[in-house]
């Protein structure tokens, strides 16, 4: 009976488990890491997200896009940008959640503009960067900044 309840015990405790990874900083206070992966085991070639448009232009047959790649670190990408004949990159980092980051590209208000933002735990849109052309020049704005911060109650 002795060996069932200390069998029992030990059952219950490895279930209770956390999936959260613990380690602590150089000043002995608690650091909760997600249980999502840092880098991607298999990096897609195809853009996650995409924006197109044409310029009008009655001559040549020119668009305005932004195409969003994924990189080897999970919560990086690459955004690959072209107006006519020029080419553009930018990188944007998306904050851990703890889920996988999802990234959309959406239509500004703007004529050749879009928004480039991701979708938070609960599927909002969360605007982030401003790809727009302005006087025949291509601009890139941040609109919003985001941070993740954990607080960890001590008892």
């Amino acid at each position: 009976m002795k060996y069932c309840s200390l069998f029992l015990l030990l059952t219950l405790f490895a279930c209770n488990q956390n999936t959260k990874k613990e380690s602590k900083d150089a000043q002995g206070n608690e650091i909760v890491n997600d249980t999502i992966p840092a880098e991607r085991k298999v990096v897609e070639n195809s853009p996650v997200a995409s924006f197109s448009e044409k310029v009008k232009d009655p001559l040549n047959d020119w668009r305005f896009s932004v195409d969003v790649y994924e990189t080897k670190s999970t919560f990086d990408f690459l955004v690959k940008i072209k107006y006519k004949e020029l080419d553009a990159e930018d990188n944007i980092k998306i904050p851990n959640f703890g889920i996988m980051p999802k990234v959309e590209v959406r239509k500004g208000k703007e004529e050749q503009s879009c928004i480039i933002g991701f979708l938070d735990k609960t599927g909002e849109f969360k605007e982030y960067k401003l790809v727009q052309v302005k006087n025949q020049e291509l601009k890139i704005s941040t609109i919003k900044h985001y941070a993740r911060t954990l607080y960890k109650v001590k008892k």
